[in-house]
């Protein structure tokens, strides 16, 4: 034993060094894995003197794993034997040990570990080897055995100093333990384990549960007055126990007495409350839950409580609430009488007032308690509304009387700390107010009463407009005639007299948003028209409810806008309040000249220029949201006022540390500002502003940030600069402001017919700002492309110059993705693709040069970075997940130039004689790879766009954004094609626009070339990739790639006629279509090059049969699309079965 207590210590002792500790718990593990080592700490536990806590908890852990080992019924080998022995000793020691002082001196975790250790025992050996388990643990306690009915009687004869409180407390432990062990839902649990733990209660429920009704009676009637502590455990067991018990061993007359009684007992009263919770909450059938509920007058009990406790209110509030719910449940269960029906719903009608007086309480802790019950009650009168069902005047009174406590509820409290003006800081990127765990669960105690609230105003509409409107009206118009103040949380003179206190200035514009947003969730809203009229054959003069409501809510704005209420500083106002503006800006549609004193409130100092630091980057979100809503043309006369109101605010000062450790994850306060400057750029756009005023703002803009970048790139050479964090972020700053003003201007409508020219809606002047801000730009990114911060900035803002400047742009075009890709890592050559993509299709076919010179830099930096994986392998799944993206993105850019057209620039001469090593890996890897179906399928869908574009219309007459196979067959005329050739098509314009000729020697050799390619190359892949190990024909997107395959070999047999691939030279002669039918293609297959080689060479090598290779090509000649789909399918599943 000592050298087991040794070995505790020090495997316990921080000071031992780790060999002895690891020697100290090898030794332990013996110990407890030893045959007889929990005979060893049996005696070491039992001990007289005590050993060290230590040591006996690490004996009591054996024992408990000598018990756990004899299985969960006690019957392993020898197991009887040591269970018994063991239990004598415990029980022994219990007894000799616990009955006095000593038991006060014995730790509490050796305690409840030695309960747990009998609780453990007691269920291996009940009822076959220790059917006296629970008896023997109440027997100790002093507690006289007694079942039967518990009587006024029960306690009689029985003082408290005949009970060992000591003992009596140790028997609790027990019967928590084992509630713990064998009911409690929580603790997980094996099937035998459930099995073993029914059985054991089944036995229980014979005697023993009753037996410990009387204890627990015995204990309550005999200590309560003494051992308050006992008791309250007491009250915890059976509520914990009354789950699974017979009812009536509690719900019984004495029982109940001293319950209720308790609940008068301060010390007492929240234990006796949370038990009847318990009680009223055990599951029954709707019958007996009613006899339960009229047995124990629960309704009658809760009136006559003193709640004036917070804690005691609360407990009672559950009662409350329980209760109702049940009450409610019987009510609408359709298989209770209708008696029992009528008496639940009297019961319920007398709890009402009580839900009202709980859910009145200030603390939210247990005005929250109801809520569960209003809902379920107010749930019951909504379907009694649709029903049409009236409410009786019980429940009505209920209404009216909830919905102004609700209203009353949605305050914030008087007492809610708010922080100094100077107390800072943004902590997300549009610059909402830091929530904090009180703002949090004020938020949800919102959204819960207006649950409650928007269900009365289905109830009933017009209790709800004459309570909400009016409270709103009402704070509105006090606010008018006294005005709010920001310091005193309460109105001056009390309620809705004097000044108003901010609690309820923020409470009429919350109630404003609460009532607009129901009229949207119902209907829409449409403040300038009459669309639900309309819709319902109603005439406008004739007013309907939606109309009449709409009304409302634009008187309800109208006041709210009038009242000056903004006008406070208190940070709870202005936020909600612009957001009401942006919310419902359709307010403004129909009252124009509610516009000049919302901007004017905007530009206040309680706007955008509030004094706390947290609320205004929230208020710039809201006016940039404003201003966007508004049509261009009514901003002109406001661009002088907004400016000079606004470039105060402009000032940029990049923090130190603000960089994100990763591509825009955030900038802080300065994201915020981006809505400010975009916004400006918004006001300064309108047609009608006279131009000089514009260029003056523009410059007023402009000039401070050219200034700082221009005076930072000359302080110091570009190797200082990119060592500098502090000077790139300032950068990234300035040139990302520029960006956002930029886009704050409408994007160019490019016209495919015109010439690439200035754009029309900006004048020449405002043009040459932006390219000077365009040069500035690039020249910076050429500069310092390696900082990550500066190419960032640079792709936004040349972006923004693309979409604002149109073709005046493109020329920075190379120069842009030049810089960018000579350093750029994976996410950001993602966001590169998307934008070439964009650009190509919008600026199509003048972004042709452009495009071709880009094409081979920017596939190089891409099979670059794929090349370097194929070779190192993915470092991490991110990365895995990162290349999967880039192989999407990039066949997307390819498929997205075959989509605008622009298909030549592959023909252009620098970049022909790379085409098949361009196509190669599009071919050979990403179409059959099973790993990523979706690039495998937009790899077929690119492979065939080529093929259209090179092989069935060469000469360019078809957009490839919708040539089909079937359309390419319907080519079938020459004279067609000799009226099309009077006009230029986008394929043609592209192509002269790279002085290409389609029908050149040199083009004509390219497009033969990737013919060789495609067949010798692609049309095995298109085998191949279905067959490799991996790929699911059964999958849904493997479906679809097989659907692309088959879409590609019916599209290249197309290709496969004379007269398409070759022609004479001329336009109408190389239109010429082959003779097939549209659909299916069918025709003459003999001159078909493409049938020829499948029937003849492919096939064949792939050890296909030459019937079945001969009726592959004339299935795919002679179905469309879907059906050789299904064709394919089966071909490829009996060619792998045969194989």
């Amino acid at each position: 034993m000592e050298q087991i207590e040794q070995a505790v210590r020090c495997a316990l002792d921080p000071e031992s060094t780790p060999e002895v500790k690891t020697q100290a718990t090898q030794y332990c593990d013996q110990v407890k894995g030893s045959s007889d080592g929990w005979q060893v700490c049996l005696q070491l536990f039992t001990k007289v003197p005590s050993r060290g806590p230590e040591t006996r908890f690490f004996a009591l852990q054996v024992i408990e794993a000598m018990i756990a080992d004899a299985g969960i019924r006690g019957d392993a080998n020898g197991a009887a034997a040591k269970l018994e022995t063991t239990r004598k000793v415990l029980l022994e020691f219990v007894a000799a040990n616990y009955a006095g002082e000593g038991y006060h001196s014995e730790p509490g975790f050796i305690k409840n570990t030695l309960a747990h250790a009998i609780t453990m025992l007691g269920l291996a050996t009940y009822p076959a080897q220790w059917p006296a388990f629970v008896r023997d643990i109440i027997g100790m306690a002093g507690i006289p055995d007694a079942t039967g009915p518990i009587s006024g009687e029960s306690a009689d004869g029985i003082s408290a100093s005949s009970l060992c409180p000591t003992l009596v407390d140790f028997m609790l432990k027990f019967m928590s333990s084992l509630d713990e062990e064998m009911v409690n839902r929580t603790v997980p649990r094996g099937v035998e384990e459930m099995a073993r733990n029914t059985e054991i209660k089944d036995a229980m429920r014979v005697a023993d549960v009753n037996r410990m009704a009387h204890a627990w009676y015995v204990v309550l009637a005999c200590l309560s007055g003494t051992h308050a502590d006992l008791a309250r455990e007491v009250l915890r067991l059976v509520g914990a126990y009354v789950s699974w018990i017979d009812i009536n061993l509690i719900v019984n007359q004495p029982f109940m007495q001293i319950l209720f009684e308790l609940l008068r007992v301060p010390s007492l009263q929240c234990a006796a409350c949370h038990c009847l919770t318990r009680i009223v909450s055990k599951g029954m059938r709707p019958m007996e839950k009613l006899y339960l509920l009229q047995f124990l007058g629960i309704v009658d009990a809760m009136k006559q409580l003193d709640a004036g406790n917070d804690e005691f209110a609360e407990e009672v509030g559950k009662l409350a609430n329980v209760t109702a719910i049940e009450l409610k449940s019987i009510w609408t269960d359709k298989s209770a009488s209708g008696e029992a029906q009528a008496a639940a719903n009297g019961m319920l009608e007398q709890l009402l007032p009580l839900l009202l007086n709980f859910l009145s309480y200030k603390q939210s802790e247990v005005s929250s308690t109801v809520f569960p019950a209003i809902n379920d009650v107010l749930g019951v009168f909504k379907k009694m509304q649709r029903e049409g069902v009236a409410l009786n005047s019980i429940q009505q009174q209920f209404t009216t009387q909830l919905l102004p406590v609700l209203v009353e509820k949605l305050q914030y409290s008087e007492e809610y700390s708010w922080p100094s003006p100077s107390d800072a800081a943004v902590g997300d990127n549009d610059g909402s107010l830091d929530e904090d765990d009180d703002e949090a669960m004020f938020g949800e105690l919102r959204h819960s009463l207006r649950v409650f609230i928007d269900a009365i105003g289905q109830i009933s509409p017009q209790l709800y407009d004459n309570v909400v409107l009016k409270t709103a009206k009402d704070i509105f118009r006090q606010c008018s005639e006294y005005g709010v103040s920001a310091e005193r949380a309460a109105d001056e003179g009390g309620q809705g007299c004097g000044q108003l206190g901010w609690v309820r200035a923020e409470l009429g514009i919350y109630l404003t948003q609460a009532y607009g947003e129901r009229l949207s969730s119902n209907k829409g809203l449409r403040f300038g028209g009459t669309r639900f009229s309309q819709t319902n054959g109603t005439s406008a003069g004739n007013a309907t409810p939606q109309t009449s409501a709409i009304g409302s809510l634009k008187d309800l704005l109208t006041t709210m806008i009038q009242s000056g209420i903004v006008q406070t500083s208190h940070p709870a106002i202005a936020p909600i309040y612009f957001e009401n503006l942006v919310r419902f800006n359709g307010y403004f549609e129909a009252e124009r000249e509610a516009v000049a004193p919302v901007l004017r409130s905007f530009l206040g100092e309680t706007g955008i220029h509030h004094p706390y630091n947290s609320v205004r980057p929230r208020i710039w979100y809201f006016l940039h949201r404003f201003i966007k809503q508004l049509p261009l043309p009514a901003l002109a006369m406001y661009s002088s006022d907004f400016i000079s109101a606004v470039v105060s605010l402009l000032k940029i000062n990049a923090t130190p540390g603000a960089a994100p450790e990763s591509v825009g994850a955030g900038y802080g306060l300065f994201d915020s500002q981006l809505f400010l400057f975009e916004v400006c750029g918004m006001v300064l756009a309108p047609a009608g502003l006279d131009d000089a005023t514009r260029m003056a703002l523009l410059q007023h803009l402009f000039d401070p940030l050219f200034a700082g970048a221009q005076h930072t790139m000359n302080s110091k050479s570009a190797d200082q600069i990119l060592q500098d964090p502090q000077a790139l972020l300032q950068i990234h700053h300035y040139l990302t402001a520029i960006g956002s003003i930029v886009k704050g201007f409408p994007d160019v409508r490019v016209d495919k017919a015109a010439s690439a020219s200035t754009p029309e809606h900006l004048s020449a002047s405002t043009v040459q700002v932006f390219l000077k801000a365009a040069d500035m730009c690039i020249a910076i990114l050429e500069a310092l492309c390696s900082s990550r911060l500066i190419r960032e900035a640079s792709r936004f803002t040349l972006s923004r110059m693309l979409s604002v400047l149109g073709a005046e742009a493109l020329p920075y075009l190379p120069r842009l993705i030049n810089s960018l890709i000579s350093s750029c890592a994976v996410e950001e050559l993602l966001d590169l693709l998307g934008l070439l993509g964009q650009a190509v299709f919008k600026f199509k076919p003048y972004v042709a040069p452009t495009a071709s010179e880009l094409l081979l830099p920017v596939i190089s930096k891409v099979y670059g970075f794929l090349d370097q994986v194929a070779q190192t392998g993915a470092s991490g799944t991110d990365e895995a997940v990162l290349l999967q993206d880039l192989r999407k993105a990039y066949l997307s850019w390819i498929g997205a130039i075959f989509s605008s057209d622009l298909d030549s620039i592959f023909l252009a001469p620098q970049n022909a004689q790379h085409l098949v090593t361009i196509f190669q890996p599009i071919a050979t890897q990403l179409a059959t790879d099973p790993t990523t179906p979706q690039s495998q399928r937009l790899a077929f869908s690119v492979l065939s766009k080529a093929v259209q574009a090179w092989l069935v219309d060469p000469m360019g007459w078809h957009t490839l954004a919708t040539l089909t196979p079937s359309a390419a067959a319907a080519l079938t005329s020459g004279n067609s094609a000799s009226n099309e050739a009077t006009r230029l098509r986008l394929r043609q314009a592209a192509a002269q626009a790279l002085g290409i000729g389609l029908d050149s020697d040199s083009v004509r050799a390219t497009r033969e070339q990737f013919r060789q390619f495609v067949i010798h190359s692609v049309l095995p892949a298109c085998f191949e990739t279905p067959t490799r190990t991996g790929f699911d024909l059964n999958d849904a997107q493997a479906s679809l790639v097989v659907s692309e395959i088959a879409g590609f070999l019916q599209m290249t047999l197309l290709s496969g006629s004379e007269n398409v691939a070759i022609g004479d030279g001329s336009a109408a002669a190389a239109m010429t279509a082959p003779q097939l039918l549209s659909p299916p293609i069918g025709g003459d297959l003999s001159q078909n090059q493409c049938a020829s080689y499948l029937s003849s060479a492919l096939l064949p090598e792939l050890g296909c049969p030459a019937n079945m290779a001969a009726e592959f090509v004339q299935a795919l000649a002679s179905l469309d699309q879907k059906q050789f789909k299904k064709y394919f399918v089966s071909f490829l599943t009996s060619s792998g079965s045969s194989a």
